[in-house]
């Protein structure tokens, strides 16, 4: 793990302990079923789906999952700062062009893409078209824990504040400007 990643996980860790914020694998409890957050899986893999459903199983997030670009959409519409989880080769789509027509002008979601790899590059890259995260699969407990509780405070604290294209002057959707 590099230095960078390091830094970032501890400096969240310190985060949640000085904020009193409730642990990210915190169980939810009987009666408690209005303060499950939701987050949206796009994903075509049946595979993500369950294994998500199980690691999240007892904790305060819920798993809603969309199989097409309108159902993804409209979770983004109809829900107050979404966490969205999308596959990163979502029905067969460059992962820029999902990243350039999930997140818009009205929509302030935290896009989280899921990969069988991820590095620096590829992270850095996707935070540049407005992206959150890159969780690798397989996926660790802990890990989506911390990224989902991660993602929601800055949902919650306007992230991200625009939705720039990269400095090529690429557009993000790969459409010429």
């Amino acid at each position: 793990m590099n230095w960078v990643v390091s830094a970032v996980r501890s400096w969240f860790r310190s985060v949640v302990r000085e904020n009193g914020l409730p642990s990210p694998g915190a169980p939810v409890g009987r009666g408690q079923a209005s303060a499950l957050m939701p987050v949206l899986l796009a994903s075509e893999r049946d595979d993500d789906y369950q294994t998500l459903q199980a690691l999240l199983h007892n904790t305060r997030w819920s798993v809603a999952r969309a199989l097409s670009w309108g159902e993804a959409s409209s979770f983004c519409g109809r829900v107050v700062n979404p966490v969205v989880l999308v596959d990163r080769h979502f029905q067969g789509s460059d992962w820029r062009f999902t990243v350039a027509s999930l997140l818009n002008p009205t929509a302030n979601c935290c896009l989280i893409l899921l990969s069988d790899v991820s590095d620096p590059y590829l992270w850095n890259e996707l935070v540049q078209y407005g992206g959150f995260e890159v969780l690798a699969r397989p996926f660790e407990r802990s890990e989506v824990l911390r990224t989902l509780a991660f993602a929601q405070k800055h949902c919650e604290a306007d992230w991200p504040p625009l939705h720039l294209p990269p400095e090529n002057g690429a557009s993000p959707a790969g459409r010429s400007k």
